[in-house]
């Protein structure tokens, strides 16, 4: 399995004690993450992008552990586009047999379904309203950060040629009160998890 962004290994210590017969690797920017992991002759340690991961090596599956939203560029457009390439890195690497598991903070519009994923990347990745949304609790201000609703996300799937594709519902979660929701056009906010093959059986 391959962990895209997995920072300090311990979701890959918990699969790696269930699956004794597993291999895992994990990619990570930040090196100061990959420092706290516990080392493991099953576990190989990549210091990096998964956009620069080489792509001479192929994976069972591929897991996006809330990092999708992660994927930023300098517009909102480029950053849907560098989500939908890293789909389709993420196709290639996997064997045929292979699947990809997203975790991912799901947010539907109240009239447009995708609507709030334009509206808080336009605000946390304004470096003018920085300030104003550092206090009211955006970890991300002025870089952006870019989710999407559960809808979005099958479709890009979909389009990125997996099959078998299939959305299960974690839990709600969220404390904005009904005044932010409104401003971020949010009409509900949830944790899902989705599965998607590469080939059909």
């Amino acid at each position: 399995m391959l962990d895209v962004g997995g920072g300090n290994g311990k979701y890959v210590d918990r699969f790696l004690c269930n699956f004794p017969n597993a291999n895992c690797t994990i990619v990570e920017p930040e090196q100061y993450l990959l420092d706290k992991n516990i080392r493991n002759r099953r576990k190989t340690l990549v210091a990096g992008t998964f956009q620069d991961l080489p792509k001479n090596k192929t994976f069972n599956a591929i897991q996006f552990n809330w990092v999708l939203h992660h994927f930023i560029s300098d517009s909102y457009a480029k950053s849907c586009r560098l989500q939908l390439e890293g789909l389709n890195q993420a196709y290639d690497l996997l064997n045929l047999s292979g699947i990809v598991m997203i975790f991912e903070n799901f947010y539907r519009g109240t009239l447009i379904d995708d609507s709030a994923s334009r509206v808080i990347y336009e605000l946390t990745a304004s470096n003018m309203l920085k300030y104003l949304t550092e206090q009211l609790g955006a970890n991300t201000a002025g870089v952006g950060v870019c989710f999407h609703s559960e809808n979005y996300w099958l479709e890009q799937l979909t389009e990125t040629d997996f099959v078998d594709i299939d959305a299960t519902h974690c839990y709600h979660f969220g404390n904005l009160n009904k005044l932010k929701q409104y401003i971020l056009t949010i009409g509900e906010q949830r944790v899902g998890f989705i599965v998607a093959k590469k080939t059909k059986d």
